[in-house]
């Protein structure tokens, strides 16, 4: 048996325990043993020698009176015996206490009487009780024993599998080739060494091919957008009607959705690094250009929007990925709002979005939960990418977004920013 495996210690260390408790049991047993025979021993060698030195009509000195009687159960010299004795039948009893006088009786027929041979066993009784005693210390011990053996046994097992968890711990997943290092002595450590490095190498192949497609879809997505956007600014020098301002508007709205939506995803495929957060963004200064920048969209429709109490709040966030998250929710609410108003504030750092007037109707509260849902869902059941983003970058970021639907139909849009107390202030109306 190979003692380099972990089966094969745990096998030693378990056959070790039982040689030892097995040692342990026989000698406790063999050490009662003799001390209840000696017992035995001094009490019937002690009759007899009582009896021959009578016998011989020599002086018995110290040694004890004969313990062992015989009576006759059928003759009136038995009468000073307790009854249950003097009932007894044929055989030997050791288990009765007559009166609380431990006997030990043996019963025979001889010519037609029933003559017994009674012991006084309290002695017995007594050394039984001391080593019962004994007994219940010793199994106290080797309980006690057995839990600390087991306890350091099992640590010393498990140490290789605690080193192992604890190398896989400190890799450091920003480097490629990141391996453990091997040297462990058990097979079984070994083995999952090995593996766990073979799954380390398929991942770093994973890893490589998505920063390569990363790299080039953001290099491949940026330019065409630069181009679009260059072209939105040569045009804007232009003269133009009003459907051509509307229509310039909508593709500089688009190309900067465009942009921020690329700076979140460039984001979410980042490893988030705390030593990299960003300078904190005011809200308070930021909030209401970017809600600015979306009222083109009211254009031509009988919706409001109005900004209410904007309070002191300051987020450690990239001003694109911030864009993505209050841009979408801006955003999303106008396009749900059929008519009515819009009250967006930010009160004890929580962002909201209240829509007042009139009611949503089912089908757009259909629509809207229904990307809610997919959302929550993930991509792969076809959510769309506004959505999906805004909720990844929330998560990301440790803020709470909730949609909820009032009973007369007007919707509640609840950012929980999640900030410390230092970063709240009084509030300051814009």
């Amino acid at each position: 048996m190979k003692t380099n495996s972990l089966r094969a210690r745990i096998t030693v260390g378990l056959l070790l325990y039982a040689a030892v408790l097995s040692a342990a049991v026989i000698a406790v047993g063999a050490f009662l043993n003799d001390r209840h025979e000696r017992l035995v021993w001094m009490s019937l060698l002690g009759d007899v020698m009582v009896r021959d030195l009578r016998a011989a009509h020599l002086p018995a000195g110290d040694v004890n009176p004969p313990k062992v009687r015989l009576v006759d159960l059928d003759s009136p010299a038995a009468r000073s015996l307790p009854a249950e004795v003097r009932r007894l039948g044929p055989g030997l009893y050791d288990d009765i206490d007559p009166e609380n006088l431990p006997y030990a009786v043996l019963v025979r027929d001889v010519q037609g009487h029933r003559i017994a041979a009674l012991i006084d066993i309290s002695a017995q009784r007594a050394q039984e009780r001391r080593l019962a005693y004994l007994l219940d210390a010793i199994v106290a011990l080797g309980l006690a024993l057995l839990m600390v053996a087991t306890w350091w046994l099992a640590g010393r097992l498990l140490r290789p599998v605690s080193h192992l968890v604890d190398a896989v711990h400190a890799l450091d997943p920003s480097l490629r080739e990141a391996r453990l290092t091997p040297g462990y002595p058990l097979h079984e450590i070994q083995a999952l060494e090995t593996a766990f490095n073979g799954f380390l190498q398929r991942l770093d192949g994973f890893v490589l091919r998505e920063r390569e497609f990363v790299d080039t879809a953001s290099h491949e997505l940026r330019t065409p957008i630069s181009v679009i956007a260059g072209a939105a600014q040569v045009l804007e020098s232009e003269t133009l009607g009003a459907d051509g301002r509307r229509a310039l508007q909508r593709i500089r709205l688009t190309t900067d959705s465009m942009q921020d939506t690329l700076a979140a995803l460039l984001q979410l495929a980042k490893e988030p690094s705390p030593a990299a957060a960003p300078a904190p963004l005011a809200l308070e200064t930021w909030l209401p250009d970017l809600i600015a920048d979306y009222r083109p969209l009211l254009e031509g429709r009988p919706l409001s929007l109005e900004v209410g109490t904007i309070e002191s709040a300051s987020v450690r966030v990239a001003p694109a990925v911030a864009a993505m998250i209050f841009g979408n929710l801006v955003r999303n609410a106008i396009e749900h709002t059929p008519a009515g108003r819009l009250e967006i504030g930010l009160r004890e750092g929580v962002f909201s979005i209240d829509s007042r007037g009139d009611a949503l109707d089912a089908a757009a509260v259909a629509r809207l939960y229904r990307s809610l849902a997919l959302a929550d869902s993930g991509r792969t059941l076809g959510a769309g990418i506004g959505l999906y983003l805004v909720r990844q970058l929330c998560e990301r970021l440790g803020w709470s977004l909730a949609y909820t639907h009032g009973e007369s139909g007007e919707l509640h849009v609840r950012l929980d920013l999640h900030l410390p107390d230092d970063d709240r202030s009084e509030p300051t109306t814009n």
